[in-house]
């Protein structure tokens, strides 16, 4: 019978394995706390195809810009959905600089350990 290590995730059991390759990716970019915000996004009229919207080429005539069309992003590291309806620990979280989001319980735990669960890094 082999152990596999856990940790604990939002109340969820996880396998340290299956999040390690996340957790050592998230350790080599800098994080800061913020609010989650809604934010532009493209939508392909026939397919409804999403995609966030960050200035690149579109055709307006088969895709919709939709000012506050992304609605959620997930933790890169446990897939928590980040929005801005519902408590803190769904509208806070932490971003880098190219719009990855780790969730709070994930970046105390995994990213920066040494940080204090109120927010400051």
């Amino acid at each position: 019978m082999s152990f596999e290590p856990t940790v604990l995730i939002h109340s969820d059991t996880w396998k340290r394995a299956d999040i390690e390759e996340e957790v050592v990716w998230c350790r080599t970019h800098s994080w800061r706390r913020s609010h989650w915000q809604r934010r532009p996004a493209l939508v392909h009229r026939i397919s409804g195809v999403t995609s966030l919207y960050v200035g690149q080429a579109f055709d307006p005539a088969k895709i919709d810009l939709v000012p506050d069309g992304w609605s959620h992003d997930h933790c890169v590291i446990c897939f928590w959905t980040l929005s801005d309806s519902g408590s803190d620990d769904e509208t806070i979280g932490y971003t880098d600089e190219r719009g990855a989001w780790v969730c709070s319980e994930c970046y105390h735990q995994f990213v920066n350990p040494n940080s204090n669960a109120t927010g400051n890094a």
